[in-house]
């Protein structure tokens, strides 16, 4: 009796195993057949938000104009000097200003959702905006935040040498970004190109 049983159960077994094999095939069928440019879309969609700029370069930024704003203030309090106080209203605007505007920003991508193409502009111009940022800040801020740290730590308010250490710290700062970020730049003109290519694909 038993051995009645076991060729059905085999059968069923094997039945079941060409069902969910057909279905899998089906399923990478569907996919081989999708279009130049939905794989190309789907590729640059994967690449950008597999890219972790949105938490580096933030933390960067936020680390950055709070050291130089504390110590742009710091030094207003040592010495008395207007500048730095002018360099504290400063940071404190442009980084109200950048916040405000990447919210907007984030706002604005999440509209565009149901529109591809729409969607992975604004999302390229959002992770532009996001290294323009840190730029901007790294180009304005660090060399005064050198410059303050400096008067700080020697004691003595180097206001009149203030015009010649600026640029000296502005070039070091300028080449730290272009040896350092140089890749970033690289990838977002890649970025900018290939979405360029999707009206041709």
């Amino acid at each position: 009796m038993s051995e009645d049983i076991k060729p059905v159960i085999i059968e069923d077994k094997t039945q079941r195993l060409k069902d969910i094999i057909a279905e899998t095939e089906k399923h990478f069928n569907h996919e081989v057949k999708i279009s130049p440019g939905e794989a190309k879309r789907i590729e640059l969609i994967r690449k950008m938000k597999q890219d972790t700029d949105k938490q580096e370069y933030m933390i960067m930024f936020n680390v950055l104009m709070l050291v130089s704003t504390i110590s742009a203030f710091l030094h207003f309090v040592f010495f008395n000097t207007y500048f730095s106080l002018v360099c504290v209203v400063a940071g404190i605007a442009y980084f109200i200003f950048i916040r405000q505007r990447l919210k907007s920003a984030t706002i604005l991508l999440t509209e565009h959702k149901n529109n591809f193409d729409k969607y992975l502009w604004e999302g390229f111009y959002l992770k532009e905006m996001r290294y323009s940022a840190v730029k901007l800040a790294y180009f304005i801020f660090f060399p005064l935040f050198v410059v303050f740290l400096t008067d700080m730590v020697s004691g003595v308010d180097g206001h009149l040498s203030l015009w010649l250490s600026v640029p000296i710290a502005f070039v070091f700062s300028s080449i730290a970004w272009l040896i350092y970020f140089s890749d970033d730049k690289a990838l977002y003109e890649s970025l900018e190109s290939d979405l360029k290519s999707l009206q041709y694909l």
